[in-house]
Order: C-alpha cells, then structure tokens, then sequence
C-alpha cells in the first residue's frame, strides 16, 4: 500500500492524520479543503487550540486571500507565524511563510515574495510529507522565477516534480508544470516553455484528468508564441467550452484576451474584435481592472490591423492610462498588506528595539553589562548540559585617565568607540561571540566554543592590532595598548560571577607584570 493510500485509511484515526488530509485536499479540490477546515474550527469552538487551531485558520486564509481583500488574510497569518516563532513551531511557521509569500506574489512585492518563499523552505523539515515539500519547492520557485532567477527556478520546479512524481490524486504536478511553462515563456526560452506543455497536456491524457483554465491560457500563450496558432485557438475555444473547474471570471478574461490576439494573427479580425468585445463586458462587469487593461492594449492591436490608426492611438492612449492605474492599485494594495502587518508586528518590534537599546553602550554601540549577564548565564548553563565550553577576556585600556587628563575627555571617546570596533572585528568570525564594555574603559569578550589554544591566539592577536593601531589620526603622537585576563569554564569557574572574577584578577596581574599583555591560567 503506498502512502497516498495509507493516508486515506486513517485520516481520522488522530489529529495528526485528520489534519494530513484536511491539508491535502488543498490539492484536491479547494472548496472541499475549506470546508474541513472551517467545519473543524467550528467542532473545536473558541478558546486557544494551540498549533492545531492555527495551522486550521492558515488553511483557511490560504484559499480565502486568493478570493477577496489579501490583507485580511496577511494580518491573520502574521500574528499566526509571531506564535509559532515564540512557541517553536516549525511546521506551523513554514505554512504562515507559505502563505505569506503567495499574498506578496499576488500584490507584486517580488522581494518580500523570495524572502517568506526561502524561509517556508528553510523551515520546513524531512519529515514532512512530500506533497507539502514539493508545495514548499514551487512557492520558491514560482518567487524566483517572478524575480527574473530563471535558472534557480527551473531547478526548484525540477525537484518539486520529482517529490510527487507518483502521486496521481492531487492537482500539483499539473501545477508545477503549468508554472514552469509560465516561467520559461517569462524567459523567452520557447523551446522550454513548449517542452513544458507538452509534459503537462501528457500527464493530462495519461490520467485522464481535465486541465484547468489557466493552464490551457499557458498552453496556448506559448503555442502563439512558437506560431502554432490554430493550436493555440482550438485549445482556447475548447477550454471555454469545457467550463473546467477554474472557470471564473479571472481565468475567463485571461483566455479571451489570449483567443483575441490568436485570432488577430491568424488575419481573423472580426472575430478578433468580437472576442475583445465579449472580454470588455466581462471586465465591466466583475472590476478586472487588470484584464481592462490587457482589453485596451488587444484593441489598439486590432485597429491598427484595420489600418484605423486614430482609433488605434486612442485605444493605445486608454492602455496607457489604465497601465498608470493598475500600478497604482497594486501599489495601493501592497500598501494595505504591509500596514496591516505592520500594525501586527510594531508593539513587538517596538518592545524588541527597546530592549535592543537597552542592552547596548550608546558610546560604543557594544552590548553592555546587562547583556553580558543574560548571555554569559545562558552559555553556562548549556555547559551545565554538555554544551561547548566557554571562555572571557576582561580587558582594560592602560594609562587611559592620562589620555582624558592630558589630550581631553572627547578624545577619550574616539579612542573607546574605535577600540570598540576592533573588538567587535575580532569576535566577527567566532559563532555566538560577544564583545562589551562593561563600564568606562573595561571591556569584556564572551568566546564560547573555543579551545585554550584558539583563546590565547585571539586574545593576543586583540592585543597586537591595539597596539599596532594607527591611533595619530586621534591625536598626534597618541598610542594605545591594553592588559587582558582570561578565564574558560569549566576549568577555571562554572558561575558567572567566579569566571568573571577569575579573568578579573588576571587582567590586574597583566597589569602589575607591565602591561600591554595577556594573562591566562597557569602564567
């Protein structure tokens, strides 16, 4: 029995195989996805459900966004995906990722499109089944191939096909390739895009499954473009025909526009114009104010075919103004998604930059000692459970009340924030390091992970690119060096407070024994 099987004989044995099928049918047939989903809601009733009610309500504004105000949708899932990162849900942040990355798409914030596509990806784990992968794949993809990264594309849309390559029931092969035949037409790479199609219309013959509107639109857009253009008409007219079960207003308008331009090349202009009539009246009636536009634009085609050059140019000055509206309204739209994320989202970011500033020395820009303390004791206790190993560096800046005596206190300052920049260099490339002052001229380095050999040569290299500094820049004549004492847990303390201590008195020992050195254990 394979898995598609499996999942159908126990889907409401548990929560967990409930919910598999609920989210499947997302592939199946969207309507019935809904359904199970707002009729659970409904069985569960109110009160906080934990990740099972939410991954519910993403489900639900998964499909819902896609047939009204997308920015509803966003503020919901937003606040979703802020649970799931506090309460460590990873399955549940990749679905918000998901979905958000498709409200992006649609309201043509390309960037911010790509960014929740690779964190959808990123968070997703093995473990999950390979129809939510492959989805995973094709929202990146889709993302990629709309930012112009054509050959990253392919290849996602390539490992989505091959996640669900034997999943006969649901709809996203027909998906994947219709997207990859969208995205190689993007490309002006024909032969793809035809390649593309002839996967999809196979697959469709193979299983004897109906192709939706939209992809019959794909279908004959890139046979218009290869010049197969009673192809393109016959599989236009068939699919308004047909009614397949994508047939709405959108995938309608989409067709005819396609149909019209296909009959105008083949020299049928009456039909042509018959077409672009019928799709006007479509547009009127259900505010497709982008396939308004694509109407003006055809019309200004088939005018000039007629050698009606006035009415061509006032068709073309209509496109024109309508093209200014359209970005206008997807501006507009984009607008209302990211305030209503942003209203969401800004007592946290505020509350999180605040503590931010909090934790930072304004001087410096280095963390300072509250920090240190939060951090130091998180360290130590993941040493308290077989953690790495964690070493300190107290560092001090010698005769430095001579410099604020003798050259000012302004002085002073340039002196500690450009040391602050060189700590924060030389901890750059150690994970999980921090540099801090801690008060006046007393800095700390936080090491974790480092062995007592890698501690010493860092330290000293600190030591050394002081000293080397060009400080004349500052002041003429101006050196600066500095004494510094190290300490690692757990040999030498497993508190903060003894660790600290311990690197505390050997940066005095430094100090006593002439400066300008580093002192560890057993120096």
């Amino acid at each position: 029995m394979g898995e598609w099987d499996v999942i159908a004989v126990v889907e409401h044995d548990t929560d967990d195989a409930r919910l598999a099928w609920v989210e499947r049918q997302y592939w199946i047939d969207k309507d019935v996805a809904l359904a199970a989903a707002e009729d659970w809601l409904a069985e569960l009733g109110p009160g906080d459900h934990g990740a099972l009610g939410r991954r519910l309500k993403v489900q639900v504004a998964s499909i819902t966004t896609r047939r009204g105000d997308p920015s509803a949708g966003a503020t919901g899932v937003q606040s979703i995906l802020r649970w799931a990162e506090r309460h460590g849900e990873l399955t549940l942040q990749s679905r918000c990722h998901d979905v958000l990355g498709s409200i992006f798409e649609m309201v043509g914030d390309r960037a911010l499109s790509l960014e929740h596509a690779v964190a959808t990806n990123d968070l997703i784990g093995e473990a999950e089944s390979p129809l939510m992968r492959a989805a995973a794949r094709l929202t990146l993809a889709d993302a990629l191939g709309s930012s112009g990264s054509f050959d990253e594309a392919r290849r996602r849309y390539d490992e989505a096909l091959r996640l669900v390559i034997d999943d006969p029931e649901t709809s996203i092969r027909y998906q994947i390739l219709n997207n990859l035949a969208y995205t190689e037409y993007q490309a002006e790479n024909h032969d793809e895009a035809l390649a593309a199609v002839e996967s999809l219309i196979s697959l469709s013959t193979l299983h004897d499954r109906p192709i939706g509107m939209y992809a019959r639109e794909t279908i004959a857009r890139v046979y218009l473009t290869a010049g197969r253009l009673d192809e393109a008409a016959d599989t236009l007219t068939a699919a308004l025909a047909a009614k397949p079960v994508d047939y709405h207003p959108d995938s309608i308008a989409a067709a005819l526009v396609t149909l019209a331009e296909t009959y105008r090349r083949q020299g049928r202009l009456d039909d042509a114009q018959a077409v672009i009539d019928q799709c006007r009246e479509l547009t009127a009636e259900y505010s497709l104010v982008r396939w308004a536009t694509e109407v003006s634009r055809e019309q200004a085609e088939i005018h000039a075919e007629t050698q009606d050059y006035r009415a061509a140019f006032e068709a073309y000055r209509r496109y024109h103004e309508q093209s200014i509206a359209l970005g206008a309204s997807e501006n507009e739209a984009r607008g209302r998604v990211l305030e209503a994320m942003f209203q969401t989202a800004e007592s946290r970011r505020e509350s999180e930059r605040y503590r931010e500033m909090a934790e930072r020395d304004p001087l410096t820009e280095l963390h300072n000692r509250r920090h240190v303390d939060e951090r130091l004791a998180a360290l130590l206790q993941s040493l308290r459970e077989g953690g790495p190993s964690v070493a300190v560096a107290m560092l001090d800046v010698d005769h430095f009340k001579r410099i604020n005596d003798t050259l000012s206190h302004e002085v002073g300052d340039v002196v500690l924030r450009t040391l602050g920049g060189i700590l924060r260099q030389a901890v750059a490339g150690v994970p999980g390091a921090v540099a801090a002052r801690l008060g006046g001229e007393e800095f700390l380095l936080i090491l974790p992970g480092l062995g007592a050999v890698e501690v010493r040569m860092l330290c000293e290299r600190v030591r050394l690119e002081v000293s080397g500094h060009d400080w004349s820049p500052i002041a003429a004549g101006l050196g600066v060096t500095v004494s510094l004492g190290v300490a690692i847990a757990p040999e030498d303390a497993t508190t903060s407070s003894s660790l600290l201590r311990a690197a505390d008195v050997r940066m005095y020992v430094a100090k006593r024994d002439g400066r300008n050195r580093v002192v560890h254990a057993g120096d």
